[in-house]
């Protein structure tokens, strides 16, 4: 059944970080609802979304009841001693109840893009940073640094919203400037961005670490040899530094999910200390973006109920916080967990795919979700957004945003399945 919304109703796209509330959807004529906003990767998620049927709940490949399915997922969980949860792509209710039973289990908590998120995490706990709102970037910046060449990828609608928006309140979107550090060529820049005239410096993002290295050199007064670092120009560095040292408000931008190279926390890191810098003298500020499959939403939820973020799990009757240790890869190779509950209630990419273990897995899914090993209990669960209302922390982790509902199939939310395993382990396991 569509969900009948008024007219002038928006909705929130939990489909990547940037969260995009003013998304409609039209319901009347259609066999199904229609976006008739929002990018791309919005109206393709959305549409795969709506065309899946609910499916049923399965217990080793065959189809079962729900009640059936809950059972044998509380049977398996009552067995275990060292459970993962992993996957956690849920909303806030999602993981407040997943916190509840990972306390009860003694479950070990890491995220399917937990590398990257770590990427900045580690940063922020070592050394602290001076971080912007989406809103105060799109309306006060004058100079971007953009990092990398898929934010604009992985962000669809960030040129429109927050690089190059059409008005902004203190910082005329025409008088801006656009620095591209990484793998850019004319041929490959989206053409809002070119429309920009931005200024290229092509890098590996491995050099990264030390083109910031040089700039801050630079910045500082310090002798610096600015050919150091191959194919990368002096004099453009040399100018940069200028433009960084009369900006009135520089931004520099990143996607730690593309930062995918040993020790990136490093490369990361490096950028944080140069905003720290300028801010000595001018006003200065990072927007690293994240958010995408609810990486930032759950972390969020972990910390303020724990105190600690995702790679922490009460082991030994004691809560434990292990970054490097409770990574979900290694814990399943090393075979150092002896059940896995994968929850992904939204589609990703590729790399989101369940893991394959020989170990008990429950996977709880969105309809389409197809695992290449079958699960010993699989229950498909409501997306977020689409099934069922919720609240959903965008990239910048001001504040949760409202997701609201296009369809009801009578598929439960994550928090409702979550909440059947508990409530069935309290009644038949204590």
């Amino acid at each position: 059944m569509w969900q009948t919304e008024p007219a002038d109703s928006t909705l929130t796209c939990p489909f990547c970080g940037l969260a995009c509330d003013d998304l409609r959807v039209a319901t009347d004529g259609v066999d199904r609802p229609t976006l008739v906003n929002g990018c791309a990767t919005a109206q393709q998620a959305f549409s795969t979304a709506l065309a899946q049927a609910p499916g049923s709940p399965q217990i080793a490949g065959r189809p079962v009841a729900l009640d059936a399915a809950i059972t044998r997922a509380a049977d398996l969980l009552a067995a275990a001693h060292a459970p993962l949860f992993g996957g956690l792509v849920a909303d806030v209710n999602g993981m407040r109840a997943i916190m509840d039973l990972a306390d009860h289990q003694g479950a070990l908590l890491d995220h399917v893009g937990g590398d990257a998120l770590f990427r900045n995490l580690l940063v922020l706990q070592d050394s602290g940073w001076m971080t912007a709102t989406l809103t105060e970037v799109r309306n006060r910046a004058d100079l971007i640094l953009l990092l990398g060449n898929q934010c604009t990828h992985r962000f669809p609608r960030l040129i429109e919203r927050v690089l190059l928006p059409t008005d902004a309140l203190f910082s005329p979107p025409g008088q801006r400037s656009l620095v591209l550090l990484g793998g850019w060529d004319q041929e490959s820049l989206p053409a809002a961005l070119a429309a920009a005239n931005p200024t290229l410096i092509p890098v590996a993002n491995a050099d990264l670490a030390g083109v910031c290295g040089l700039l801050r050199g630079l910045i500082a007064g310090r002798p610096v040899r600015t050919n150091a670092i191959p194919g990368v120009s002096g004099l453009q560095l040399e100018d940069l530094a200028g433009r960084l040292r009369t900006a009135r408000y520089t931004v520099v931008i990143w996607a730690a999910a593309e930062l995918d190279f040993p020790h990136a926390e490093l490369t990361i890191q490096g950028f944080v200390e140069l905003v720290r810098d300028l801010n000595r003298t001018t006003r200065a500020a990072a927007l690293p973006l994240a958010g995408t499959l609810g990486d930032v939403t759950v972390n969020q939820v972990c910390t303020w109920q724990t105190g600690y973020p995702l790679r922490s799990g009460r082991q030994q009757n004691r809560l434990r916080y292990e970054p490097v240790l409770y990574r979900h890869q290694d814990l399943l190779a090393g075979g150092y967990c002896d059940l896995l509950l994968w929850v992904q209630a939204l589609a990703g990419a590729a790399t989101a795919a369940v893991p394959i273990t020989a170990r008990p897995t429950i996977v709880l899914g969105h309809p389409g979700m197809a695992c290449e090993r079958v699960p010993e209990v699989f229950i498909p669960v409501g997306l977020p957004g689409v099934d069922h209302p919720g609240h959903w922390y965008r990239s910048d982790a001001v504040c949760p945003l409202p997701l609201g509902q296009v369809r009801d199939v009578g598929l439960p939310s994550v928090a409702q399945v979550i909440g059947m395993l508990g409530e069935r382990l309290r009644v038949q396991h204590g």
